[in-house]
């Protein structure tokens, strides 16, 4: 086997979309309010694949602008030995052109894919053409089954089936032309273990507060959820055990982000931030004992937050909260397994308010039993709860979910593994509505909640400084775009 020196890390050229999390792949362009995040997945496997002695290239194309012919010179310029690509489900297609373009320029090129797609889909959908360039997928977290890939790749003389089927969380094509998904592997659970990703590869100036436009950088705290949403991907992708960084560890990675890269706006990333009360009240009071001086926002679920945790948060530099509500119906949160009420919703809210912090709201429309009396009761909820930022999904049945066997078994058209996003084609519909009903009634619900006088009245005096202006006015011009459109 040629040594293995030189791996490219990619976003691929395309549409704008969250792709550093496989539990969430946000379509940024169509959505009300998402922000674009670091490739955090790429550059931690840039960290790891430093360590093992290699150099790692990464390139965020649709961040930077760049096109398929920037990525065609780059493949020229570094000769990469390996090629890695982060997909969506949606623009898993599209993506796939990376590998052509790669085999193109050099045959031996080695592709790997990573992304939520590999989790579980069957892998016989692997075998059709479309795949050909594709050499390895990751399965399971993307940053330790890298490290076992290449391992594999460079100590074997003679890369064959026996070698691949003892490599832990990887799809790899097989002697005879098809698929394989290899054991999984338990999740690891030293998450200090890892390396801190490397920005120093990243633009992380193109990663912004969405307010005040300064660089803000995400920082994984946990990963793992206990909670039974049937629509979440978290249980397949990060466990159902939550397993946290120490907090000497988180506030090391932001040190450094505020000492060598000067930021100081973070995304706290966790599935649910504020589930384990005492680790949420220390980490806060490190970031106060080394006076970091930072900014920050986080997931939460609205039972999992109190007076005590939201003051330590907003002392330590939070500024706002982010809840799943999903519904303003008890029976559809019934259904959905949120383990919540909308009373839940309001009490959360208004201790967000009391801790003098920013409230985002996430809402669900088109779940098998939604009809529109269901999504009116949604709505309506969300003007109750006057949120900050408002973002309503569409109920999209990824493979591998409860919602997406449930769809299969009431015979809900549409239903496939891939090609399908939140924002504007979930593949499905309810048992009432049809999938271009949700899609109007969801276009309806932003411009009620973000065009209404007293939102307007409200973000307009928040606003500090002309910056400020700007950013709000681009984000309010993207809304306005893609509301007008149905």
């Amino acid at each position: 086997m040629k040594k293995i020196s030189k791996i490219f890390f990619i976003n691929p050229p395309g549409p704008l979309y969250q792709r550093g999390e496989d539990r969430c792949q946000a379509n940024v362009s169509a959505s009300a309010a998402v922000s674009l995040r670091a490739p955090n997945d790429l550059a931690y496997m840039a960290a790891i694949v430093r360590e093992m002695g290699m150099t790692p290239f990464l390139r965020d194309y649709p961040a930077e602008n760049g096109h398929w012919v920037a990525l065609e010179e780059d493949l020229i310029k570094i000769e990469p030995d390996v090629l890695v690509m982060s997909i969506t489900d949606a623009t898993i297609i599209q993506d796939l052109r990376a590998f052509r373009e790669a085999k193109k320029n050099n045959p031996e090129i080695m592709t790997i894919a990573k992304g939520a797609l590999f989790f579980s889909t069957d892998t016989k959908v692997f075998d059709s053409p479309e795949f050909s360039n594709m050499d390895f997928a990751l399965v399971g977290e993307s940053e330790f089954a890298i490290s076992h890939l290449l391992e594999a790749l460079q100590n074997h003389a003679e890369i064959n089936d026996e070698a691949l089927n003892a490599v832990p969380n990887i799809i790899y094509k097989n002697s005879v032309g098809h698929f394989v998904r290899t054991a999984i592997r338990d999740f690891e659970q030293d998450l200090d273990a890892m390396p801190f990703p490397a920005r120093d590869l990243l633009r992380n100036e193109l990663y912004c507060r969405p307010d005040s436009g300064e660089a803000m950088a995400t920082i994984q705290t946990a990963r793992g959820c206990p909670s039974k949403c049937i629509f979440c991907m978290t249980p397949l992708i990060s466990g159902e055990r939550v397993r946290s960084r120490s907090v000497n560890n988180i506030v090391d990675e932001l040190q450094e982000c505020v000492e060598k890269y000067g930021i100081r706006n973070f995304f706290f990333k966790a599935d649910t931030f504020t589930i384990n009360k005492k680790f949420v009240i220390e980490l806060c009071q490190e970031v106060l004992k080394r006076n970091l001086d930072i900014a920050w926002v986080a997931n939460s679920r609205v039972d999992t937050v109190d007076e005590e945790r939201l003051a330590w948060m907003k002392k330590a530099g939070c500024w706002l909260v982010a809840f799943g509500f999903e519904s303003g119906n008890d029976e559809m949160l019934k259904k959905m397994r949120k383990e919540a009420t909308v009373a839940d919703a309001y009490r959360a809210s208004s201790l967000v308010r009391q801790a003098q912090m920013k409230v985002y709201g996430f809402f669900m429309v088109g779940l098998p039993w939604d009809n529109r009396e269901t999504i009116e009761e949604t709505f309506t909820l969300a003007e109750n709860l006057d949120c900050d930022f408002y973002e309503i999904h569409m109920a999209t049945p990824y493979e591998g979910t409860e919602l997406y066997k449930t769809a299969r078994a009431l015979g809900l058209a549409g239903v496939a593994s891939y090609g399908h996003d939140y924002f504007e084609n979930s593949g499905v519909g309810s048992l009432f509505l049809s999938q271009q009903e949700i899609l109007i009634l969801r276009k309806a619900g932003l411009r009620r909640l973000y065009l209404s006088p007293k939102f307007i009245f409200k973000t307009l005096k928040r606003i500090r400084t002309p910056r400020e202006f700007m950013n709000y006015a681009s984000y309010g011009s993207r809304l306005i775009r893609n509301l007008m459109n149905g």
